[in-house]
């Protein structure tokens, strides 16, 4: 059976559904993090150069930068990588070398995610559970960034709920895999060498 076969929107089923739309949602989130980070990254660069763009014409203006902007950014590119990993696994996104595969029937590609997938969630669970730790020594011992004093377990909390979901989207994706090899057919999003 070809993989580009036309699937309903229902094969996924009402949890590959859910999931779908939880990863769309932390997606966005960790989208909107991003032009938050780059305003903050932009406006402390311009604050810098202002008297380099207008000290030309006899202004004498102060450089403004945004205090901390260096931590701001470090802690929200945190979470937002957290937050694209789900849909990037659910959508089977990640880069995969498919010059071998691409040519085989569909259970045996399933196959070889399923092995794939597998070792992620071994991956992704490790990752998981040492966020978790993390976060609790966060909380207990109310760590703060250097500048601005901002406490470091917001975002540990933050990444640890994008992590979580990611695990649970890579379980997800093994029971899909093994659905694909009985079935021999895709279910879901098609595999990145098929869009």
């Amino acid at each position: 059976m070809s993989v580009t076969a036309t699937r309903g929107p229902s094969e996924a089923g009402l949890i590959g559904r859910l999931i779908e739309r939880l990863t769309e949602i932390f997606a966005l989130v960790g989208g909107l993090v991003m032009i938050a980070i780059m305003l903050v990254q932009s406006a402390s660069v311009l604050g810098r150069s202002l008297p380099d763009l207008f000290g030309f014409i006899g202004l004498k203006l102060p450089r403004l930068a945004i205090p901390g902007d260096i931590e701001i950014v470090q802690l929200g590119c945190g979470i937002a990588i957290f937050c694209f990993l789900p849909l990037c696994h659910y959508r089977r996104a990640n880069v995969l070398v498919e010059f071998f595969t691409q040519h085989l029937p569909v259970r045996y590609r399933s196959m070889f995610d399923l092995a794939a997938n597998l070792l992620f969630l071994v991956i992704a669970s490790a990752i998981t559970w040492q966020l978790g730790h993390g976060s609790q020594e966060k909380i207990a011992y109310w760590d703060t960034t250097m500048v601005l004093r901002l406490p470091e377990a917001y975002p540990y909390v933050g990444a640890l709920a994008a992590a979580t979901l990611w695990t649970l989207v890579v379980a997800y994706s093994c029971a899909r895999s093994c659905q694909e090899i009985m079935r021999d057919r895709v279910i879901g999003p098609a595999p990145s060498g098929d869009h």
